[in-house]
């Protein structure tokens, strides 16, 4: 997990806190704030590693036909 998630994360949370009337406000704790950015944070990690897999994926593709010889050379 990358401290770019860290801080994108505490961003939206943020932002969420920010959306909320001051009323929404007092019912919802810094603990539970810190929990949220928390499940923000692990979500864009997993997002990070299946793009990894999927760029992996890629790379076998493009290689497994750069292995094969060209034909009519």
């Amino acid at each position: 997990m990358t401290n770019h998630h860290q801080k994108l994360a505490r961003e939206i949370v943020e932002g969420f806190r920010n959306s909320l009337s001051g009323e929404a406000r007092e019912y919802i704790s810094e603990s539970q704030l810190e929990d949220l950015a928390q499940i923000i944070h692990r979500a864009l990690a997993q997002e990070r590693g299946h793009i990894a897999d999927l760029m992996e994926a890629v790379v076998r593709s493009l290689r497994s036909g750069v292995d094969k010889p060209e034909l009519g050379l």
